[in-house]
């Protein structure tokens, strides 16, 4: 025998065998490989065959049809929000109910003046409760000045609290020492909230959360912020989490470098559990963050996943925000249990999950003729009379010291009754110590002037916008010529960058997620690209990266007005203008 395998011819047949059998292990292997990746695909197909829609916040996402999901922690400019189911009569009681529970609390003297104030309040949605100002709080002292000397300090908050009904959906709003000046901010974001109960996507702007929505205009500053949770009934350690945040300092280190620095405080026998599937940069609907993938073994041997998708966001930018989308499997109860999803089966699911983030349309779904508003900026109305023109109104009343609840310059709607104005004179040296406002109204009607057609203030943008450019040798038209024909451009007529301005009047930017949002240009001035804020990170962390980013958009004529109709031109117009122009 020992000499047959001496022999050569023997010496190849023993070779061939084994390779043989090497590579018939390794087709095996990779047809095991490949029935397994079917496999995968078929449980992922199997899971993902219906999908549904979540609006959370400004955002939509895209889950099985099956996930169990819950929003939850809304909150936007510093309120709590909560909504529920409840019955008209349960709702009215709980009110009662309330308002019984605020009066017998002591005031912070020790007396029976708890509930300053409560006042009902109604919504165009059709929301209708009771909004309560109560608990005040009040810390006064010394303290030194920073100059040697000592100066007396006093501090005060109020709980500013709202409970409203509708449509089957109460919704219980709360901000535990608010500064008392800034009440009026509660009114006004109830005014914007409607009642959402099946939780369908909404056809106008605004920030989704649980059975309600809040319309637009938000504001960075107003720090809107939701969560959503979500499970597979059939997969129990399967769970997703999506934290959208507006209005945050962006953190200094995005999660990659979190993770890093993370491991490295790990130990070495800790390191070998973790298998890192994934760690790169990564763009979901147009927003650029860092993916992390990792497969993990716990202590108890148990295999599990976990998926981090996160956007540094912009302190700024509401279409920026801060973003979190979180996945992993085997969660159990108390301790971790083996994944129910094979490696491949919870990748393909997370991809096919997270791939479907994207913003929400800010634009109806169906289109809406834009039009001209007829009341001319000047007109007068008084307290009592029908508003005739939706837009912003200049109280006539107060002044020198005398202010207006609710503002100097208010927003009203075509057809509602223009409010009588209630005036708050300074308070004395006696009322400022007691904490009270005085207020009263005038004998006469209150007359108000309408002085803006917008539907929002308008803010100067965070970064420089493009400007637009006159033409070589052209001249530039500052008032509203009718055209070679004699007609005038419609409002709603679209342009574009490049292209020569049609009339002179404001246009608005098609780009919704543009800085520049609707400015005036001159006729004959060439529109200007759109303005992106750049999410940080994008251009690496080099000090002297852009901040700001422009591109080609298109333009809509929202409302004919020449110079002589621009009470700032100077400062708000986007094209050099002759000097004799620039201050009128």
């Amino acid at each position: 025998m020992k000499n047959w395998l001496r022999s050569r011819p023997a010496r190849m047949l023993a070779g061939a065998l084994c390779a043989g059998l090497v590579a018939t292990w390794a087709v095996g292997k990779v047809l095991d490989k490949r029935e397994e990746s079917r496999r995968d695909q078929s449980e992922v197909a199997r899971m993902t065959d219906k999908m549904k829609t979540v609006c959370v916040g400004r955002f939509l996402i895209d889950v099985p049809e099956r996930a169990e999901i819950e929003l939850a922690q809304a909150r936007i400019d510093g309120f709590d929000i909560a909504t529920f189911n409840e019955t008209e009569e349960d709702f009215q009681k709980r009110v009662a109910d309330r308002e019984s529970q605020i009066k017998a609390k002591p005031d912070w003297r020790g007396g029976d003046k708890n509930l300053e104030s409560a006042r009902e309040i109604t919504t165009d949605s059709g929301l209708a409760g009771k909004i309560f100002i109560h608990s005040r709080t009040v810390e006064e002292g010394t303290q030194g000045n920073g100059l040697g000397g000592v100066e007396r300090y006093r501090d005060e908050g109020v709980t500013t609290e709202a409970l409203v009904h509708g449509h089957g959906i109460s919704i219980d709003l709360f901000f535990e020492d608010r500064n008392p000046d800034l009440i009026e901010d509660l009114p006004r974001l109830i005014k914007q909230l409607v009642a959402n109960p099946d939780n369908r996507t909404p056809t106008e702007p605004g920030f989704c959360m649980n059975r309600a929505y809040v319309r637009d205009p938000l504001g960075a500053d107003q720090r809107e912020q939701i969560m959503m949770l979500g499970r597979l009934p059939d997969h129990p350690d399967v769970e997703f989490m999506f934290i959208v945040s507006a209005g945050l300092k962006p953190e200094p280190h995005g999660v990659l470098a979190r993770n890093e620095a993370a491991d490295e405080a790990l130990s070495m026998a800790d390191r070998t559990r973790i298998t890192r599937l994934r760690a790169a940069p990564r763009e979901i609907g147009g927003l650029n963050g860092e993916e992390l993938a990792e497969l993990v073994v716990e202590k108890n041997e148990a295999r599990g996943h976990s998926f981090w998708w996160e956007v540094n966001g912009t302190e700024n930018n509401v279409f920026v925000p801060h973003v979190v989308f979180r996945m992993s499997t085997g969660n159990g109860n108390r301790k971790p249990v083996p994944s129910s999803l094979s490696d491949g089966a919870a990748l393909g699911m997370w991809d096919k999950i997270s791939a479907s983030i994207r913003l929400r349309s800010v634009e109806p779904v169906a289109s809406r003729a834009i039009d001209a508003p007829t009341t001319p900026l000047g007109t007068y109305a008084s307290a009592g009379e029908s508003c005739p023109e939706s837009g912003w109104w200049l109280c006539g009343d107060g002044g020198n010291g005398i202010g207006v609840l609710g503002g100097q310059r208010q927003y009203i709607k075509k057809g509602d009754l223009m409010p009588q104005a209630l005036l708050l004179p300074q308070p004395s040296l006696w009322e400022r110590m007691r904490g009270l406002q005085p207020s009263y109204e005038s004998k006469n009607r209150t007359s108000w002037k309408l002085v803006d057609h917008r539907a929002r203030k308008r803010l100067e943008s965070p970064l420089p916008l493009a400007k637009a450019t006159a033409p070589p040798g052209t001249a530039v038209e500052v008032g509203i010529p009718d055209g070679a024909d004699g007609t005038r451009a419609a409002i709603g007529t679209f342009s574009s960058t490049g292209i020569a301005c049609p009339a002179s009047g404001w246009w608005r930017c098609e780009e919704s997620h543009a800085l520049d949002g609707t400015r005036w240009f001159a006729q004959g001035s060439l529109l200007p690209p759109a303005t992106f804020a750049v999410a940080p990170g994008i251009f690496g962390n080099a000090s002297g990266a852009p901040q700001a980013i422009q591109r080609r958009s298109a333009w809509r004529l929202m409302r004919l007005a020449g110079a002589a109709d621009q009470a700032a031109i100077s400062s708000t117009a986007s094209v050099e203008l002759p000097s004799s122009l620039r201050d009128v």
